[in-house]
């Protein structure tokens, strides 16, 4: 038997009314549930459905569901072995249930009828996501994170040398320093809680500080360039001589790099405890603060000068100093005289420095390669109130070189 055929103008037809007559079905479906007082069709949230559910029901909903998520823990930071918890507590963290139910509900009631049911008619076509969010304290979860920033702060910690009383040299590493930016942190986390999506998680990039001194810095440290070593009764002057000298404990000068006393060692003033000892003022002994430090910086004078290094600021005393020989000493005052010296050397230099309350000593500690088996002694030609310094470099016992260094004149 032969089937009629039907034309196209008559498919369009029967599928137009079969569409329109979906489009009433579920309109008036939806409409009836909304007169049962109940989520139209297609509201869900995150998969599921929450259309029929009455005002109470999708309360109740929310309210489970925020129970479930808030068992978990908010985040957990890690840093490398380490780790750290924060609770939904730790930050006030609470789910915005009232929102959300609320929210869920008022699909297609909140406008003029005919909105309304243009609204529930898209919804049950295409549906709508309810999600479910939440707040949190900013200021709770900004203590937290401070409470973490101090437990990972590390001050950054010098590499170390020490002169053993064998004459080897016992290293100790440098420790890097750590510390946290939190405002990136924050800035991840807090979405995370506004979304419920706990548990977060998160590697800290915690922002390392290198110490001045690294451990590069000592690694050709093998042995003492040079030592000079002066005198002195206790006292307040040798009180004074002990705190500038311990301020050289540990400097280090890199190579083709300048150290300046007076920065090393600061002002010497009574509020960085120094005390009133003898100086010389214009030419003539007087008491002052700091009395006494010009034997440290004479002191280190000489030991550089035996070690290689190459002065770039240097004045004498205007009377002869009776702890080191004349054209040997090097006077300083705050932000008027300085020594300084450069290290010429292929590799930094360390400054070791033992006080036994009246002796100091001051060590240049180095790579002894560095000096190619040279030797270095000082020598002074002229007059008393006008010597003449020179340095003497000797190899294989012959002398290579004869270095004029500077003349002195003293009243």
């Amino acid at each position: 038997m032969k089937l009629p055929s039907i034309s196209l103008g008559t498919a369009v037809a029967v599928t137009s009314v079969s569409i329109a007559f979906a489009v009433v079905i579920i309109g008036s479906i939806s409409v009836s549930m909304t007169n049962q007082d109940r989520v139209v069709m297609g509201v869900q949230s995150d998969g599921t459905t929450l259309a029929g559910m009455t005002k109470n029901e999708v309360h109740t909903y929310f309210e489970k569901t925020a129970k479930g998520k808030l068992t978990h823990k908010a985040a957990v930071l890690t840093y490398h072995d380490r780790s750290w918890t924060i609770t939904p507590d730790d930050i006030g963290l609470q789910a915005n249930v009232d929102k959300a139910a609320a929210e869920a509900y008022q699909v297609g009631r909140n406008a003029s009828l005919p909105v309304n049911l243009f609204t529930q008619l898209k919804c049950a076509l295409f549906g709508t996501n309810i999600k479910l969010t939440a707040s949190y304290d900013h200021d709770r979860l900004t203590q937290k994170l401070n409470q973490i920033k101090q437990d990972v702060h590390t001050e950054p910690v010098n590499a170390t040398a020490q002169l053993q009383a064998n004459g080897t040299i016992k290293k100790t590493p440098a420790v890097i320093g750590l510390t946290l930016d939190i405002e990136p942190l924050q800035d991840s986390l807090g979405p995370q809680f506004e979304a419920l999506k706990l548990t977060a998680k998160a590697e800290l990039a915690l922002i390392e500080q290198a110490p001045f001194v690294t451990n590069d810095d000592l690694s050709a440290l093998d042995g003492v360039l040079a030592a000079y070593t002066t005198r002195f009764s206790p006292g307040d002057r040798g009180d004074n001589i002990g705190l500038a000298a311990s301020q050289l404990q540990g400097a280090l000068v890199r190579s083709q790099s300048t150290l300046s006393f007076n920065n090393i060692v600061g002002h010497r003033t009574r509020s960085a405890g120094y005390k009133n000892a003898g100086v010389i003022v214009n030419g003539e002994p007087a008491i002052d603060v700091g009395g006494g430090v010009c034997q440290v910086s004479s002191t280190l004078y000489n030991a550089v000068l035996l070690a290689g290094m190459k002065p770039t600021e240097r004045c004498n005393h205007s009377l002869p100093s009776s702890y080191v020989p004349r054209g040997r000493d090097a006077t300083v005052a705050d932000d008027l005289l300085d020594l300084a010296f450069q290290n010429p050397l292929p590799h930094p230099v360390y400054l070791r420095v033992s006080n036994t309350g009246s002796a100091l000593t001051i060590y240049v500690l180095g790579t002894k390669a560095d000096l190619e088996g040279k030797t270095i002694t000082l020598v002074t030609n002229g007059s008393a109130s006008h010597p003449s310094l020179y340095r003497i470099w000797k190899q294989n016992g012959q002398v290579i070189d004869k270095e004029f260094l500077h003349t002195d004149s003293y009243s």
